[in-house]
């Protein structure tokens, strides 16, 4: 059976060009290698470079209310942001796509960012390093608002998640060795992991231009305004109650990512090397586990998996109060890794709801929700956190409390979408437009 079949794609969007994209087999893995090679040196980086700055500015006293200020700050950005790049990117036209010129946009203001961050790492320079930081930011939100769509965009629904995984065991083997080796990279000179990094993004950005994306052309009738990504969803308000629960179940791992560092640090007296040590080895478990839990949500998805998923942050809540020393971090690390995959099983219902020729909207309009969520929850749980003399304990249940609450939002989707169909009709017309607009 083609890969385009008619589970792939609605009937009146599927033209003879995607069809033709979509089964081109060789095509379609040549683009999840090169994506795959974008996400993994962005990624590695990202978790080796993002908590060094994190760290540094905690050194030099940005505590960390301050920190979760300018995140939060930052998330409510990104909350417009992502509607605006991702509606922005659904209707662009250009030799090179739809998502890739807005990657190409954003990556030299990333990359001189953290290149120049450790040229300006001294006290009385501290101002500067907030302006890099925030600088790097800003671009990364336009980056992470377009260049992830690709990696839905190129690949037959289908086998998504089964696609997505060979990206995750990529970037779990590269993210092994590259935490694993980055204290002994900071032992080489504070500066060394910086430089390496901008020089990886470099390489990693340049081979997006080798992407070839699905042939739709989709420009813009109307000017953007604030509402018009949720106008298009609009039409089932059903779809509300999914993207709440969506942006909410994850409140324990959020927490646990936004704090993990800075609790390491003060709380179990950990130094940069052994916390890079201790949370390596999930990258090895996410190798073993990225195509058997791809394979689990494309066959089985939706709301089960959702339920596993808060029940696993569940069982990582109750273990986080009772670590006390690296063993205990590194278990940590392995359980939410584990878990940590089942939350695509919540994306994948946005991203198969969706008609393709919207999916920016789609998802835009999820992520600003989820942003707009994290960012009050992380701003929230900064304040508390350092109220109470850096008891990160308080976030990590709040995350918990707040996960419950995104279960309880998909119970209610469920329940709503009991009552009868009524999101495919809309897709249909949806279809039948892009048909029309077809040249």
């Amino acid at each position: 059976m083609s890969l385009a079949s008619s589970t792939d794609l609605p009937p009146a969007a599927s033209t003879p060009e995607l069809d033709a994209y979509y089964a081109d087999k060789p095509l379609m893995w040549r683009n999840v290698i090169l994506i795959g090679i974008c996400n993994v040196g962005w990624g590695v980086v990202a978790g080796v470079v993002s908590p060094l700055i994190a760290l540094r500015l905690l050194e030099l006293g940005l505590r960390e209310n301050i920190q979760a200020t300018i995140l939060s700050a930052n998330g409510l950005a990104l909350s417009f942001l992502v509607m605006y790049f991702a509606w922005k990117s659904d209707h662009t036209v250009s030799r090179f796509g739809r998502r890739k010129p807005f990657l190409f946009l954003s990556a030299p203001f990333i990359i001189a960012s953290i290149a120049l961050f450790p040229l300006f790492d001294r006290a009385h320079m501290l101002w500067v390093l907030v302006f890099l930081y925030i600088a790097c930011l800003f671009f990364m939100d336009i980056k992470n608002s377009t260049f992830p769509l690709l990696s839905i965009d190129c690949v037959p629904r289908k086998i998504l998640a089964r696609a997505n995984s060979v990206l995750s065991m990529a970037g779990g083997l590269v993210g092994f060795v590259a935490m694993r080796y980055a204290g002994d990279l900071i032992r080489i000179a504070d500066w060394f992991p910086f430089a390496l990094g901008a020089g990886i993004m470099t390489i990693t950005t340049l081979c997006a231009f080798g992407i070839k994306e699905p042939p739709i052309s989709y420009p813009t009738t109307e000017r953007f305004k604030i509402w018009s990504t949720f106008k298009v969803v609009s039409k089932d308000k059903r779809i509300f109650w999914l993207i709440a629960g969506v942006g909410m179940i994850n409140g324990f791992i959020v927490m646990n990512n936004a704090w993990i560092w800075f609790w390491s640090k003060e709380t179990l007296g950990l130094d940069r090397g052994e916390i890079f040590s201790a949370l390596s080895w999930a990258g090895l478990l996410n190798i073993a586990l990225a195509y058997p839990i791809g394979w689990i949500i494309d066959r089985f998805g939706g709301f089960r998996v959702v339920l596993l998923f808060w029940l696993g942050q569940l069982g990582c809540y109750l273990w986080i109060l009772n670590v006390h020393d690296k063993s205990g971090l590194i278990i940590l690390s392995l359980a939410t890794t584990l878990i940590g995959p089942l939350y695509t099983g919540a994306d994948m219902m946005i991203y198969k709801s969706a008609p393709r020729q919207d999916i920016g909207s789609y998802t835009s309009s999820n992520s600003s929700f989820r942003n707009a969520y994290v960012a009050l929850l992380g701003l929230v749980s900064g304040w508390v956190i350092y109220i109470y003399g850096s008891n990160f304990v308080i976030g990590f249940s709040l995350g918990m409390a707040m996960s419950t609450v995104g279960l309880l939002m998909f119970f209610v989707y469920h329940r709503q979408m009991s009552c009868g169909p009524g999101m495919k009709a809309e897709e249909e017309r949806s279809n039948a437009r892009l048909r029309i607009a077809a040249p």
